[in-house]
């Protein structure tokens, strides 16, 4: 073999290298570490204060007793005078975001103003049903996810059902990474029936 052929034997033999092929397992890490997979779903929680004393409004608000619960709300019994009569006092329940709540992502929605964004669940990759691979560096992933309810969540919702989901992976230079989804149901969180104050 001459030195040159020998030379496009190993160029060929580094290019192929260079390019590894999507496999099943490549396919999850890419999902799972993709910034669009990992984003949370949320839920609204009505932030009013109440018009009554604390342990009433948490015998009646399911989402302020998992919120408590869970460690993310702080509350406490205020004077009311507003709703006060003849300059006496009524009580309140005033409620505030812990810092577990904070570093846990629940936010004030602002686009209201009169919800807290509390953060609910995860996707859950469930398994890679199938890898359609072209010839320009593009492969088609189906796969199937669930949202995995976290200690909040799980309080107030039902677990739903595993999802469709589809994405486009491109082979770049340093591996696989996610061009787009083209399929990523949001959250739809369905509410439990009936929850009884624990």
């Amino acid at each position: 073999m001459t030195r040159t052929a020998f030379l496009v034997a190993a160029v060929l033999v580094l290019a192929g290298c260079s390019k590894p092929p999507l496999t099943s397992e490549t396919a999850a890490r890419v999902i799972r570490e993709s910034a669009r997979f990992r984003e949370p779903g949320f839920v609204g929680v009505a932030r009013e204060e109440a018009p009554s004393d604390c342990k009433t409004k948490l015998d009646d608000d399911a989402d302020w007793r998992a919120l408590a619960k869970t460690g993310w709300l702080e509350l406490h019994d205020e004077e009311d005078f507003e709703r006060g009569t003849e300059g006496r006092a009524t009580v309140k329940c005033a409620g505030a975001l812990s810092g577990d709540g904070l570093r846990a992502g629940v936010s004030v929605n602002t686009n209201t103003y009169h919800e807290w964004r509390v953060p609910a669940a995860v996707r859950e990759l469930a398994a890679i049903q199938s890898i359609t691979s072209t010839e320009n560096g593009i492969s088609t992933v189906q796969f199937t996810y669930r949202w995995r309810l976290n200690a909040f969540g799980s309080q107030v919702l039902e677990s739903g059902p595993e999802l469709d989901g589809a994405g486009a992976l491109r082979l770049l230079d340093d591996g696989w990474h996610v061009a787009d989804f083209t399929a990523l149901p949001e959250f739809s969180p369905v509410r439990q029936g009936r929850l009884s104050p624990q």
